[in-house]
């Protein structure tokens, strides 16, 4: 098997890249076939990868002096591939692409591992000084892996991709040497206590959060309220968009007790240059309000935004005519700073009036200990 791109072999911490050769093209047409693979990466319905267009995507990738492509390996299995492109020697810069070509190995990191060794590849022998990729809106684990390792949001092409049903939003982010990521920067993560888990949320969360929120009473004061799952889909959708942005990062709250989806929480309005954040658009299910899962999930969110991410000051708003709701933000020990009139104009046309609280770092000991004070009763 001989090589086509003139490349080394790339080692990461757990995988291979060897360089790819026409051999590997079944296993490009077995990964461009896979319908969730087709999604994901290029935004395809479900089709065929044929023999020509393996030999074509193998020809474009390893073209001289412009880019090259390798096949990734998990302890001698071929999961994926990795690739660099446009190469522009003068601007010292190239994009990039990977994909798990094995759908039960994503969220495994072993792409982030591979990236790793890529970048490593391209910024210490290439000598470049800007990698940069595109990913479709809608691949929140593969933003999210990318953030990981250091690549930022630079824009989001309304429309710029073209599919079988329409179009798709492409975004673009890239990785620049020697530039430092902001000190501030909350990232998807998992935060565990004794009776919650907070996850990242994602679209498959769409039906189970549908059953937690289906009630009146939540959405009493929020507007507008999603009235099924695929309403709920979009309420999600929005939030990720956000999340790729920069400016909010979605929490599922699963109950650890039965592994139920018992509502959502999220940081919001993220400000790295000041190191502060909200958080909000928290809702529970029936079954989960005046719990312990309230109390621990604030515990828990406030402990990542003080003690993780070194936060200045973290507030929470509500709408006036909430007193329930601005009861319980002052029974957490959050200073009452504010009213905001007509504040935002809601669906409806009416104008809101909106309480802001506020908790800052020399306040969070106390209200540290408050808090787990009501754990422990």
């Amino acid at each position: 098997m001989s090589a086509v791109s003139v490349a080394p072999v790339l080692r990461g911490e757990r995988v291979a890249l060897r360089p790819m050769s026409y051999d590997d093209m079944p296993l490009l047409m077995k990964w461009g076939s896979d319908p969730e693979f087709r999604r994901y990466q290029w935004a395809r319905e479900p089709g065929v990868f044929g023999e020509a267009d393996a030999r074509k995507w193998i020809e474009r990738m390893s073209r001289p002096g412009d880019s090259a492509c390798w096949v990734i390996e998990d302890d001698g299995r071929p999961i994926g591939f990795a690739n660099y492109r446009d190469h522009h020697p003068k601007g010292r810069s190239a994009e990039i692409g990977i994909g798990i070509g094995e759908p039960d190995l994503w969220g495994k990191h072993l792409g982030r591992d591979a990236l790793t060794a890529l970048i490593r590849y391209l910024f210490d022998e290439l000598d470049l000084h800007r990698v940069g990729l595109s990913v479709v809106s809608f691949n929140d684990r593969a933003i999210s892996m990318y953030k990981a390792v250091g690549f930022e949001v630079e824009g989001i092409e309304r429309d710029g991709v073209g599919t079988e049903d329409g179009f798709v939003d492409d975004v673009k982010m890239a990785l620049v040497k020697g530039r430092p990521r902001p000190d501030f920067d909350p990232r998807p993560v998992t935060l565990e206590g004794d009776h919650v888990r907070l996850v990242p949320l994602r679209m498959e969360h769409a039906r189970a959060l549908f059953e937690a929120g289906n009630e009146d009473d939540i959405w009493l004061y929020v507007e507008p309220r999603p009235r099924d799952a695929g309403g709920y889909a979009k309420y999600i959708r929005w939030a990720l968009d956000q999340q790729i942005l920069g400016t909010q990062l979605p929490f599922a709250v699963i109950r650890k007790s039965d592994g139920v989806l018992v509502g959502t929480t999220r940081y919001a309005h993220i400000d790295p240059p000041n190191r502060t954040l909200e958080i909000g658009y928290t809702f529970y299910g029936k079954g989960a309000r005046r719990t312990a899962i309230n109390t621990e999930s604030k515990l828990l969110l406030l402990r990542h935004a003080f003690e993780a991410l070194g936060a200045n000051r973290v507030w929470l708003q509500t709408d006036k005519r909430n007193e329930r709701s601005q009861t319980a933000i002052a029974r957490l020990g959050a200073t009452k700073e504010a009213e905001l009139r007509n504040e935002r104009v809601m669906p409806d046309g009416r104008l809101r009036a909106s309480v802001i609280f506020g908790i800052t770092k020399d306040e969070w000991p106390t209200v540290r200990e408050r808090l787990l004070g009501y754990l422990a009763r």
